[in-house]
């Protein structure tokens, strides 16, 4: 009774063997014959059956090939219920793939094929992280250019490899994913790709993570590589503008002026370092001017520029309005006094008014029409205000 026992164990274990094989045959036939559906459905009933990794191993890898070649096949298919079906087709090829290089003997007997394949998938995974990366789609661009870096390297990696994991990168600083963006710059660098860009998007990555002193580092580094690197020149700005730190700025920022004299955003920089109070040590209303003019001199069409320097004048004048409004008394010369401070901030505000009527007309914004709304009250030009308010 035993012995028939075993017999019919080993009995049923063929059959299943031979029903597995069978199953992977049908996959075989159903996708040559372009019953994708089909083929898909005996592909997995082969490869997911609990005996499945009884097969001898050659046999194995023969199923996960044949898997590869039906998924790539629903993906090139025009039948797009099935490829709703198996959203993640291309993962499946890629996985089925892998599966097969993990015999060397199949790899070798079959490699032609592998290599073609799996260099498809790398092709795809690329084109598909283009695709996103043109449509704004940063972060599932990223996640793309990621895998086809993955089997770039597994194919011996290069050139195309280091092309394909800094374009993951740039993609994921693009989402502000800056851990993820972190993680591939520094293995981009880890790679020999020491360059200036990559020292200036790591830096990037930790102003990101709010940790300026390894940004500042990276800054530093990449300057090593190359002092007149103007866009690392410009992060070391931002990182110092980040942390309010205007005065330190400047000089970094005469050093971008002279390599590029006719770029109106350097000088509009200047003009906010130097018309911003906080920034103690360098605070100069006239410098604040002279760089706004300078930059609507090279760009008229400089709207944050033209709406700086108006506010600017704002600022100057409301510090005469104050002054004058901290005179209590009433005698001749107090008087005389009040007025004169009084007129000397209309005269700024008279300058000033246009740039702001200039902005508020090519693009009206409430914070604009506030603005505007003081001045005119101050001006005592009331038909101005109705109009602004919408009145007769």
């Amino acid at each position: 009774m035993k012995k028939v026992m075993i017999l019919l164990v080993i009995a049923l274990t063929a059959n299943v063997m031979m029903a597995q094989k069978k199953d992977r045959t049908d996959a075989f036939m159903y996708n040559k014959n372009g019953q994708y559906a089909k083929a898909m459905a005996s592909i997995e009933k082969c490869v997911n059956h609990e005996q499945f990794l009884g097969m001898k191993p050659n046999d194995q890898c023969q199923a996960w090939l044949y898997r590869a070649s039906i998924y790539q096949n629903i993906i090139q298919s025009d039948d797009e219920k099935l490829k709703a079906e198996v959203p993640n087709a291309l993962e499946v090829v890629y996985e089925s793939l892998m599966k097969c290089m993990e015999n060397e003997s199949f790899v070798e007997e079959n490699q032609m094929e592998i290599a073609t394949r799996i260099s498809s998938v790398m092709t795809t995974y690329y084109s598909k992280g283009a695709d996103d990366y043109n449509n704004g789609k940063f972060a599932e661009a990223a996640s793309m250019f990621k895998k086809a870096y993955d089997i770039a390297k597994s194919l011996g990696g290069g050139t195309e490899a280091s092309e394909m994991l800094n374009l993951a990168a740039t993609s994921a600083l693009r989402a502000e994913d800056y851990s993820t963006a972190l993680e591939y710059f520094t293995e981009l660098k880890d790679n020999g790709n020491e360059t200036a860009e990559v020292y200036r998007h790591l830096a990037a990555c930790y102003n990101g993570l709010g940790q300026s002193e390894q940004a500042m580092a990276m800054i530093n580094a990449g300057l090593e590589k190359d002092p007149s690197d103007a866009n690392l020149i410009l992060e070391k700005v931002n990182a110092y503008l980040k942390e309010g730190k205007g005065a330190e700025a400047v000089a970094d920022l005469n050093k971008l002026h002279e390599l590029d004299p006719e770029n109106a955003q350097l000088l509009f920089v200047l003009g906010t370092i130097y018309g911003d109070e906080n920034n103690k040590d360098v605070y100069d209303t006239d410098k604040a001017k002279q760089y706004y003019e300078q930059a609507l001199a090279i760009n008229p069409d400089y709207s944050d520029a033209t709406y700086n320097l108006g506010v600017l004048y704002t600022v100057m004048a409301n510090k005469y309005i104050k002054q004058a409004n901290d005179i209590t008394g009433v005698s001749k010369a107090e008087l005389e006094q009040y007025n004169s401070l009084i007129e000397q901030a209309n005269e700024l505000l008279r300058t000033g008014l246009p740039y702001l009527q200039q902005v508020y007309e090519a693009q009206p914004s409430d914070e604009v029409k506030s603005v505007l709304r003081s001045i005119y009250v101050q001006l005592k030009m009331m038909d101005e205000v109705k109009a602004l308010d919408g009145r007769e």
